[in-house]
């Protein structure tokens, strides 16, 4: 997925600063896709200069004038067409399992931290996705009027979950796996000295 698609999409549903496009980012797309504040005022002056999007300065008392951008017939035009295009082939990059591959050359008790705390990290994704983003889902469904949306948005959560889920199991199973042969190592360890490797 492209950035100026992810935001023609959070723009369409109302018009947007820069920030209030990160802000959502934060809450919702960044799950799956993430964008930093200078990136999309980046990609904004250039979705503008493609007749994309249109923006207005909005002047405030006492506060810093606000560029609200709106998404124009052309940018509506080239987001629908990019919505009916296939999925992209995902690139997949994981440096924990390149680790898990490697795994046969760091100690036992290296592996079993590794594959701990990247446990730990699902687990609290999972606990994020159970407790905090259904509210803000509900919340945004609320405020924008947008029930049939918030039932494609809770897909994706649901999504999250599934594959937090599936991570946490994953390295519940590669560590009761590990363990005979970790037993193993410590038992054919000579006592009084290191089991690792000069």
């Amino acid at each position: 997925m492209s950035l100026p698609h992810a935001i023609l999409g959070l723009i369409n549903y109302r018009p947007a600063t820069g920030y209030d496009v990160k802000n959502t980012f934060k809450k919702s797309i960044h799950f799956f896709w993430n964008a930093t504040l200078p990136q999309i005022y980046r990609t904004l002056r250039q979705m503008e200069a493609d007749g994309w999007v249109t923006s207005v300065v909005e002047h405030q008392d006492g506060k810093p004038s606000r560029k609200i951008y709106h998404v124009t017939g052309s940018g509506q035009q080239e987001f629908a067409r990019w919505l009916t295009q296939p999925p992209e082939a995902p690139e997949p990059r994981s440096s924990m399992l390149v680790k898990v591959f490697f795994g046969n050359r760091m100690s036992p008790e290296q592996f079993t931290t590794q594959v701990t705390q990247w446990r730990e990290y699902h687990a609290a994704v999972l606990e994020r996705f159970e407790k905090e983003v259904p509210p803000v889902v509900t919340d945004y469904s609320t405020r924008m009027g947008s029930d049939a949306d918030a039932r494609y948005w809770s897909f994706t959560l649901d999504f999250g979950r599934r594959h937090a889920q599936m991570v946490i199991d994953w390295c519940d199973q590669v560590l009761k796996a590990r363990e005979p042969a970790r037993k193993e190592e410590l038992n054919h360890a000579s006592p009084g000295f290191s089991s690792g490797t000069e």
